[in-house]
């Protein structure tokens, strides 16, 4: 399981005054990329190998209101295919789950797109990630 705390920014709060939910899906890709890539080196690479978003799935769960202490995301790899990525994410406090949510990843080369295979490097890496979250809380 991979963990990254997130502060709330003021800016992050909609009209009904709580995080409205494309900022919470901000919050998961954030969690998701310093999982995948802890000191940023290849995030913006032009060319080579890389990973694109296929599908979020999102089910936003509680209203999440602004506080000075950090939520968490918690996010774990669910499944690795021959070329894609199943990870399973979860924000949550010390009281609550505010949303989870389920994400693809194809396995791509750029500037082309085209999807490729998993090698064994990145399957060793992701399965260090492996894992369920509890679903009940």
């Amino acid at each position: 399981m991979h963990l990254h705390r997130h502060r709330l920014r003021v800016a992050d709060l909609d009209h009904l005054g709580h995080v409205g939910n494309v900022r919470l899906l901000d919050y998961f890709q954030e969690a998701q990329v310093a999982m995948l890539d802890p000191r940023r080196e290849h995030l913006f690479q032009a060319k080579g190998p890389a990973y694109l978003i296929a599908k979020h799935n999102v089910s936003y769960l509680r209203r999440l209101t602004f506080r000075d202490s950090p939520v968490e995301v918690e996010t774990v790899v669910g499944r690795i295919g021959t070329c894609d990525v199943v990870v399973n994410s979860r924000l949550r406090d010390e009281r609550a789950v505010y949303a989870r949510c389920r994400t693809i990843w194809v396995a791509c080369v750029l500037p082309e797109g085209s999807t490729r295979r998993l090698g064994d490097e990145e399957r060793e890496r992701l399965t260090r990630f492996s894992g369920a979250i509890d679903e009940s809380s």
